[in-house]
């Protein structure tokens, strides 16, 4: 008998069914949003919406759950909702929508530039890091789009110190997002799409002090959002300015904010990077000039030989100047990331970086946004997943003259990396990713059962629908619950209803998630799916009779051979297969007599003889069971049991294995669909999913406290873990990640 899960039915079953009861219908839509969609926006210039607070239900005693501040501790995430977890063995199995699970890391993390492990900074809890820029003391500015940093609310600004600790005395909020940061002094320049810093009107462009974030005089509103920011200080007869790529190159004075005269810039819309070098502006948008940095005129002998394709091919989003090298980051035909003369534009045959066109994020081409050096070691960051065919998340560090990569190892992140600086032997890294120590996989994954961590050597290729059902050494997906009788005229009228159905059992290897198509099957009118030891046991209706059909049951081998076929003793409907002492039980309403039915068979799981002494005598149909050792938790739509004095029972009762109802077991009243619920045993707790009462005493059906610290209201499924609490549940968080906003953020954490 498989642990509980979730509703699969046929949805005109459903809502027939809920229209002749007069019952509640739970949503049985798919998911809002394409589980593996990531943002849609400009890679190098992230959203165009500003911060926002997201939505989401408020579990009971809790505050509104908008960031991942909420998360508890040690929890595993998904970029889409997990519906049912299931033990089996040491590990935890979780199956959903989501197409990646790891570990949360937030938008921007700090690396040690020698090792490139973690260091410790603030939690950035919702939105997404666009551009870091070093404080010239060991730390950095943030600009993004985020709303919480280290616990305190922000609007897209922050200063992290050398010693990773937050400057809780500069969080200035910008009313949309930063994407662009130049630092000179104590003036701080920010760029983005935003009409205000911290309530002062500021169009797109703004500078505020570096020690409170109190905002200047300057003042330079521009027509469009800030892409880029380079300060250049006075040289020659050259005046201080701030360039500012905001569609086109201008520049500005970095004290009033007014137009320098004489610079006149033509550059290829939009840019997306710009640095200075010696006398020279290098800009970069769909393609690549270098320009004077005092009159902006273009130099005709700097030829980059990006190609003259399409815009698309010469995409240019990251720029750095060494003195006798510019590198050249972006979606580039002529390659991901090139090294050029920086005089002539020239290519270096000699630096061939082996970054595959490939991107880690949907909707965001694949290529390199940011650069930072350090010595002979050159960080790259952006949208790619491996190097010289290496696996690699969006963060890569290379030979600075080859391109071959080098040491050291960094971490992998989920989606793209938007930002990487080094300052102070560090480097922070920042993006639209949120996950680290993550896994690919289509809906299904493997959690170790102490640790909640992915097991990296399980993936499933191709998503499955339906209900997991453990075996041995197999994982089957199938439609394990079924209504079973449909009370509806449109299904009485029709007698081939049954017949339209033809449902998939998916076979996977448990230890690698691999398809199994050999122990795959389709099965016409499948009512029911279950595992005894390394058997497969499935029912079908053989006839189309509404209300007491024949009913088949299929034996499967551990080869996927078909060992033994049986119908079951009683005409009737079969809601649901399980197990109980090594026979097969069946749920459901069958007819024993002319007189009465009975609600629940058990038979000899080889032969299909029924277990006569096995008669529970409840007055109304079974809809779920769920096996505890020898007992049997059994919910439905019945009112009473009729063993020995007439016990009134809310549609819930405990048995014992030959059927006795346990006299200690008695729950009280709840309210809440009896169709549609579910149990699940959890040691000395049950979980009473659909009703009033989520939580009860195993032994004595007496209200029990939440395990869950108040997620119990919002939650989509537990299960029995190894971990402290012994109980891994599953619920969801809606905060605004990688600039999409609310992102449906699933998560498994510890309980107990």
């Amino acid at each position: 008998m498989p642990p509980r899960r979730r509703l699969a039915l046929a949805l005109p079953l459903v809502l027939a069914l809920v229209a002749a009861l007069g019952l509640g219908v739970a949503d049985a839509s798919g998911p809002a949003n394409d589980p593996a969609s990531g943002p849609a926006n400009d890679p190098a210039s992230g959203p165009a919406n500003g911060p926002a607070t997201g939505s989401a239900s408020v579990p009971a005693g809790r505050a509104a759950v908008v960031t991942t501040d909420d998360l508890p501790a040690g929890a595993i995430v998904a970029d889409e909702r997990i519906e049912q977890l299931v033990r089996a063995g040491d590990r935890v199995y979780a199956h959903g929508w989501f197409s990646t699970v790891g570990r949360y890391a937030g938008p921007g993390a700090v690396l040690d530039a020698a090792t490139g492990s973690g260091v410790a900074s603030p939690a950035i809890a919702d939105g997404q890091v666009s551009v870091a820029l070093a404080d010239g003391s060991g730390g950095w500015y943030l600009g993004g789009d985020f709303t919480r940093i280290g616990g305190h609310p922000a609007g897209g600004l922050a200063h992290v110190l050398a010693d990773g600790s937050l400057d809780t005395g500069f969080l200035p909020v910008a009313d949309g997002l930063v994407s662009a940061l130049a630092l000179g002094g104590d003036t701080l320049y920010v760029g983005g799409l935003f009409e205000a810093v911290e309530g002062v009107a500021r169009h797109h462009l703004a500078a505020v002090a570096t020690d409170d974030g109190a905002v200047s005089d300057f003042d330079a509103p521009q027509d469009r959002r800030v892409t880029e920011l380079v300060l250049a200080p006075a040289a020659g007869d050259r005046s201080a300015r701030l360039f500012v790529a905001a569609g086109s190159v201008s520049a500005v004075d970095p004290v009033t904010g007014g137009p320098v005269a004489g610079f006149d810039a033509v550059a290829e819309e939009p840019v997306r990077a710009m640095t200075l070098g010696g006398d020279r502006l290098y800009v970069g948008g769909d393609g690549l000039v270098a320009l004077d940095a005092s009159t902006g005129a273009a130099d005709p002998g700097f030829d980059p030989g990006l190609g003259a394709g399409p815009p698309s091919d010469r995409r240019v989003h990251a720029l750095l100047y060494t003195g006798d090298t510019l590198y050249v980051g972006g979606d580039l035909a002529a390659g991901r990331l090139v090294a050029l003369d920086p005089a002539t534009g020239a290519a270096d045959p000699g630096f061939a970086p082996a970054i595959p066109a490939r991107r880690n994020a949907v909707g965001v081409a694949a290529g390199v946004y940011d650069l930072a050096i350090d010595g002979d070691r050159l960080w790259a960051a952006g949208s790619f997943t491996s190097v010289a065919g290496e696996p690699v998340g969006g963060l890569a560090v290379l030979d600075a003259d080859t391109g071959a990569p080098t040491g050291p190892a960094v971490p992998s992140y989920d989606l793209q990396v938007n930002a990487v600086e080094l300052s102070g032997g560090k480097a922070y890294v920042g993006g639209h990713f949120y996950m680290t120590d993550f896994v690919r996989t289509g809906g299904i994954a493997a959690l170790d059962a102490e640790t909640l961590a992915p097991v990296p050597g399980f993936a499933v290729g191709r998503r499955a629908y339906g209900d997991l059902v453990p075996g041995d050494g197999v994982l089957f997906v199938a439609n394990t619950h079924f209504m079973g009788y449909d009370p509806s005229r449109a299904a009485a009228a029709s007698h081939h209803f049954y017949s339209h159905y033809t449902w998939p059992v998916r076979a996977l290897d448990a230890e690698t998630g691999a398809a199994l198509p050999g122990r795959s099957l389709r099965v016409r009118d499948l009512t029911g799916v279950t595992t005894i030891g390394d058997r497969l046991y499935v029912a079908r209706r053989l006839e189309s009779d509404v209300r007491f059909p024949r009913n088949q049951v299929d034996v499967y081998g551990p080869t996927g051979k078909r060992v033994a076929s049986y119908r079951l003793p009683l005409r009737g409907y079969v809601t649901e297969l399980g197990s109980v002492g090594g026979d097969l039980v069946a749920a459901g309403s069958f007819k024993a007599d002319p007189a009465r039915d009975t609600a629940i068979l058990r038979v000899d799981a080889t032969t299909g003889k029924r277990r006569g002494w096995f008669d529970p005598k409840i007055d109304g149909p079974v809809y779920d069971i769920a096996g505890d050792g020898d007992s049997l938790y059994a919910a439905g739509l019945f009112t009473r049991v009729y063993q020995g004095s007439d016990f009134a029972s809310p549609g819930l009762a405990l048995l014992d294995a030959r059927s006795r109802r346990d006299p200690a077991f008695a729950p009280e009243p709840f309210t809440g669909n009896r169709v549609l619920l579910r149990v699940t045993p959890l040691g000395s707790l049950l979980r009473v999913d659909g009703a009033s009462h989520r939580f009860i005493d195993a032994t004595t059906g007496a209200v029990a406290p939440d395990p869950t610290d108040g997620w119990g209201s919002r939650l989509w499924s537990i299960t029995g873990s190894d971990t402290p609490g012994g109980l891994a549940f599953t619920s969801w968080i809606e905060p605004n990640l990688g600039g999409r906003d609310p992102y449906r953020l699933g998560f498994v954490a510890s309980a107990g």
